[in-house]
């Protein structure tokens, strides 16, 4: 039976994609499996709504870091 794949569109800043693009690169994984994992990792954290979505994009939260906080150093 043939399944549906459906595409997103994400947009990033260029220090997120430079940080999401060395993690690619340290891992020998494409910039779609990664962000495919990332998706995937959301959906069970908060498929069952057992913590808030981290709705604010400068969350000051500790298990939800910046985006700056991704930036290669």
């Amino acid at each position: 039976m043939p399944t549906t794949k459906h595409r997103l569109a994400v947009n990033l800043d260029d220090q997120e994609f430079a940080a999401l693009a060395d993690m690619a690169d340290k891992h020998d994984v494409s910039l779609a499996w990664l962000g495919r994992q990332a998706v995937l990792e959301f959906i069970e954290r908060y498929r069952n709504e057992q913590l808030p979505l981290p709705l604010q994009r400068e969350a000051t939260h500790p298990h939800h870091p910046r985006p700056s906080d991704y930036a290669p150093k």
